[in-house]
């Protein structure tokens, strides 16, 4: 069976006539290329050239040979490029799952921006409950969630994305809206959109109005911060939403208030234990990090 390296020196003693300066390109001694076209001869049968006064002139046969290699040498050049284009993160496919404040939010901007060099890349954007990201990257149908709930699942790792606070936003007018700061207990005293107890972010609101005393009161009970924001955008009140889905929205609709006291949260990726995190997947949490560090 004849191999790529026995083609590649036929091929190029052919486009230049001699051993000595085929010897020359190939980085190799004229002996070298001499034994080899030697050896190629008797494994197919074939006379490749004839001797002409120190040249070698190829028969039929061995330009039909060189001919078909083109093909093989093009798909080897094709496959380089794309070894190289996926070592560097130009192409390939990239799935992600996010919370929808995230999702709905700073990432679709973060991903424009990422893909413009990138014209090959595939991309899948999903959003899901912290359950449903968990669910998703152990059974291998995502490659990289991010969320600001940490999931306790011992095969996925997760690793810090952004530092973020939740803060109070209301229309335009409102009372809150001349406020330094907005007590998070003043909650009750207004028209007070917010999420249900047995969600994370209600979990973290009910434990400021636990330690004073208090239980929250809320008026629109919703599950995503996205709808929270278009409720309050509509005027239908108050509501604490996590830093993040600000990022890069229109001002005008909505005025952000920082709260007391200051609740921190973070933003992480999560990745599987059970597979290799891609290079791609590696190279957008990098670039991730520092475009929500310069929107910030």
């Amino acid at each position: 069976m004849i191999n790529a390296r026995q083609l590649e020196v036929l091929s190029t003693v052919i486009e230049v006539g001699t051993t000595a300066r085929a010897a020359e390109l190939l980085n190799v001694s004229q002996p070298a290329v001499s034994n080899m076209i030697r050896h190629t001869e008797d494994i197919t049968g074939l006379t490749l050239f004839e001797r002409d006064r120190g040249r070698l002139i190829p028969t039929r046969e061995a330009r039909h040979i060189a001919q078909e290699a083109q093909h093989l040498f093009m798909q080897q050049k094709r496959i380089s490029s794309i070894v190289e284009e996926l070592r560097g993160g130009t192409m390939g496919t990239l799935n992600i799952i996010a919370s929808p404040s995230i999702g709905l939010g700073v990432l679709p901007r973060a991903l424009a921006e990422f893909s413009k060099a990138r014209p090959k890349l595939r991309l899948s954007l999903e959003l899901g409950s912290v359950d449903e990201i968990s669910e998703k990257l152990v059974s291998g149908r995502a490659d990289l969630g991010l969320s600001i709930t940490v999931p306790r699942h011992p095969s996925l790792s997760v690793g810090p994305i952004a530092a973020g606070e939740l803060v109070c936003v209301c229309p335009p007018g409102h009372d809150f809206a001349y406020m330094k700061r907005v007590s998070i207990t003043d909650l009750n005293l207004v028209n007070h959109i917010s999420y249900a107890t047995n969600t994370p972010l209600g979990r973290l609101v009910d434990q400021v109005f636990a330690e004073r005393g208090l239980e929250r009161r809320y008026s629109c009970e919703v599950r995503h911060t996205a709808t929270a924001l278009e409720l309050v955008a509509s005027g239908m009140g108050v509501a604490l939403v996590d830093s993040f889905a600000l990022i890069g929205r229109e001002p005008g609709r909505i005025v952000k208030v920082p709260t007391d006291p200051v609740l921190p949260i973070r933003m992480s990726s999560i990745t599987s234990r059970l597979f290799p995190t891609s290079n791609l997947a590696g190279r957008f949490m990098e670039f991730f990090r520092g475009f929500i560090e310069a929107a910030g």
